[in-house]
Order: structure tokens, then sequence, then C-alpha cells
């Protein structure tokens, strides 16, 4: 039963806890340059090149999502927000990712998320031009199109998802 003391007690959990924000997002779509101003962030992309040495070194993902989630539990016990940087469109690894970092955590925490929309043409496009002024990011321009159906595919699912975030935002690049 819901009652007013249920309904009072849940919000004061959510304006206490600690939040994790996360972004969806196919590669190029504007994730990375969302969190620069974010602090701390942890990126998929930036442990492959801290642990395997190479952003595009996708062999190890484990290690990799594992990290993440040893990451997240260490900030949170300095920080009340953390932010992270990953695809997140698989929709078969996405929830059972997030839950392994709650599993991992020594503190209790909300999930935000934010989406970020992009075409595969204008994703291709960023990517490309990323690459040609030497910016370091993942050359992962053959990925796009899978991650695009797996994008369209969460975005048809999502609303079985909604309970599991606090709050879910989509943005479009520049917004």
């Amino acid at each position: 039963m819901v009652t007013l003391t249920n309904i009072t007690e849940r919000r004061k959990r959510y304006s206490m806890a600690k939040c994790l924000t996360v972004t969806l997002g196919m590669t190029g779509s504007g994730k990375t340059t969302w969190l620069r101003d974010k602090s701390p962030v942890v990126e998929t992309d930036d442990l492959r090149v801290e642990l395997l040495g190479d952003v595009d070194d996708y062999t190890q993902e484990s290690l990799i999502f594992g990290t993440v989630a040893k990451r997240i539990s260490e900030l949170f016990d300095s920080y009340d927000d953390v932010y992270l940087g990953a695809t997140l469109v698989d929709s078969k690894y996405r929830i059972p990712f997030l839950q392994s970092i709650k599993d991992v955590c020594n503190h209790q925490f909300i999930i935000d998320m934010v989406i970020f929309s992009c075409d595969v043409e204008t994703s291709k496009k960023r990517i490309t031009k990323d690459l040609k002024e030497n910016v370091k990011r993942a050359n992962s321009i053959y990925l796009i199109d899978k991650q695009y159906n797996q994008y369209l595919h969460t975005m048809s699912i999502l609303d079985k998802e909604k309970d599991f975030y606090r709050k879910i935002k989509i943005k479009t690049f520049g917004s």
C-alpha cells in the first residue's frame, strides 16, 4: 500500500542518495563532449587505453567493465555524484552491468541516464573528422551500424527499463 509516509521516505532516500549518471548512445553521438565538464568521470575508452594500451582493443570487455564497477564504487567513497561514459546500447548487457555496479558498491545510489540520439551518417562524420584531426578516440566506424540497430532496439524497449532509473533524459548533439 502506498502511503504519504512511504512517498516521503522514498523522496528523502532519493534526495540523500548518491547518483550515478550514465550515458547511452552510439559512438560519435556526443557523450564524451557532454562529459567534458563533469567530474569524476569513468570512461570505458580511457580504461581500454590504461589497461590494454589501445582504445580500439575490445578483446577484454569483462576486465574493462569489471574495472568500471570497482572504480565507481571507490569514487562513491569520496563523491556523491559519479559519471559513466559508455555506449550502453546493447540491451542484453546494460541492466546486468549496471546491477553489477550496485552489487559491488558499498553505497546505495540511484541511476540517472542521459541518452544521446544520433544518426549513422552524423556519427561516422564526427569519428572521421576526429581521426583526421588526431583526436584520441576509438576508430569504431565499423561498429556504428551495429550500435545504431542496438540503439533503436533499446529505444523500443526502454519503457520496460524505466523503473531501474530515477530519470531518463534524451539529448541531441548541441542541446
